[in-house]
């Protein structure tokens, strides 16, 4: 069974306890303009377009009916890519790529097997990523199988909005569950995923009941779902569930995603502020909700 991808990161260590191999699947389908990783929105193959890399040198000029020279600048048509990659084979700048490689489950294992020495030694394993894991669910729990029967372990991160079915099945397989929390207010989470919450905590609560490993992790994004209502909200949704889950992390804002929308077309998201500075009042207000409050990175 195949799955489609955009990167198999090694030696990760903020996506699950240990040294772990992500596996970061294409397709998801909520619509945060927040979203670190904006290149796996999309299911389909998409090409990478760094400007500020970009020598003008014309080498894909010629080999890309999208690409022409304007006023001496290369111009980048997205309309008219295939994305066939014939510019990224002639780039030597790294300007741009192609994103999305379709693959047998037996060739990503084979990647992650590689590191199976480093997660013997820390605790770690494989996390599948995305994008969304649950848009590709058949390809996924294949995967997970898979790599239980070959002594790995594996975690997911999930924004939870995915056939109940899918999460049960990849919870009786062990897994860790990863499991984003964006927002309890049902409008405002509508606004800003595009999505209503209820089939994320209805799966949540399953979870739960079944007795899955789970750490919340909350994107919190200022001047989104960081207001005194919100945090309100999350601290008395956490502590309903604060003897059920692992631990919940907070998850700030940061600007890696904003060069990563440009050069894959999409809108770039600018916050008036970053989120770092704000998180330790963001664990203050959170901490009395009974449930441990960790922040990524500390």
């Amino acid at each position: 069974m195949n799955l489609t991808y955009f990167n198999i990161q090694r030696f990760c260590i903020h996506d699950g306890p240990g040294i772990r191999t992500t596996v970061f699947l294409k397709g998801c389908p909520l619509n945060c303009l927040w979203c670190h990783n904006p290149e796996s929105k999309s299911r389909k193959t998409e090409m990478i377009y760094y400007t500020s890399k970009c020598t003008g040198c014309g080498r894909c000029i010629g080999f890309c009916d999208a690409r022409s020279i304007v006023d001496g600048h290369i111009v980048y048509d997205r309309s008219k890519c295939t994305a066939c990659g014939k510019c990224a084979g002639r780039c030597f700048a790294s300007a741009v790529r192609v994103c999305g490689k379709t693959e047998d489950t037996s060739d990503i294992l084979a990647e992650v097997k590689k590191d199976v020495p480093f997660y013997k030694t820390s605790g770690g394993g494989m996390t599948v990523s995305g994008g969304e894991p649950s848009m590709q669910a058949d390809g996924v729990l294949e995967l997970i199988r898979a790599a239980k029967e070959s002594g790995i372990s594996s975690a997911m991160e999930t924004c939870g909005f995915g056939s109940p079915d899918f999460f049960r099945e990849a919870a009786a397989l062990g897994t860790l569950f990863l499991y984003d929390i964006k927002g309890v207010d049902r409008e405002k989470h509508k606004v800003n995923t595009g999505v209503y919450p209820d089939r994320i905590h209805e799966n949540l609560d399953m979870l739960i009941s079944a007795g899955a490993e789970i750490i919340i992790r909350m994107p919190l994004i200022p001047g989104k779902n960081d207001s005194e209502s919100d945090l309100s909200l999350l601290s008395d949704f956490l502590a309903a569930r604060k003897d059920l889950i692992r631990y919940a992390e907070i998850m700030p804002y940061h600007e890696l995603g904003r060069d990563k929308n440009a050069a894959v077309g999409r809108e770039v998201y600018d916050p008036i502020l970053p989120g770092k500075q704000f998180s330790h009042s963001w664990k203050d207000s959170l901490t009395g909700s009974g449930v441990e409050i960790r922040i990524s990175g500390e």
